[in-house]
């Protein structure tokens, strides 16, 4: 038995599957992020390098790099919300209220679109991880400008 017909353990494809012992070079190769360690998948190539970097990692100097991957890490249960609220239909508002129950201020606003929520989630992991700088608020559909001439009367 050669080492290419030879069975991998499940440990072995366990820790394939989840990245370790890759360089950052081997992860790019396989569409995730260019920081090492990083869970994300690489959509931004800064510059024309070649080297895809997930929103998180493309906001911040690569010094920061280290700690948004922690941090990336310690929030994950926030894009588990956001595959909730994506997955829940038409229930999406009761999925997003429900898990924020302890932080109010992250429930649906009453004017969000399900798409807008979902940004605006990713937009708070992304201040959560210290890539973004402000904590977004609610973000509201755009207006015609007849309905806009009517709020002001």
């Amino acid at each position: 038995m050669n080492a290419a017909t030879k069975p991998r353990s499940a440990r072995k494809i366990a820790e394939e599957a989840a990245g370790f012992g890759r360089t950052s070079d081997d992860r790019a190769d396989t569409g995730g992020c260019g920081a090492n360690g990083c869970p994300q998948r690489g959509s931004i190539d800064l510059g024309g390098s070649g080297r895809f970097l997930c929103a998180c990692h493309a906001m911040v100097p690569s010094e920061q790099w280290p700690a948004v991957t922690h941090a990336i890490r310690q929030h994950g249960w926030m894009l588990d919300i956001v595959r909730d609220v994506k997955a829940a239909g038409c229930e999406w508002r009761r999925t997003g209220a429900l898990a924020w129950s302890i932080e109010p201020n992250m429930a649906p606003d009453p004017r969000e679109t399900q798409a807008l929520y979902i940004a605006r989630l990713l937009q708070d992991f992304e201040f959560r991880v210290g890539a973004r700088a402000t904590k977004p608020q609610p973000l509201l559909p755009q207006r015609t400008w007849p309905a806009m001439q009517g709020a002001a009367a």
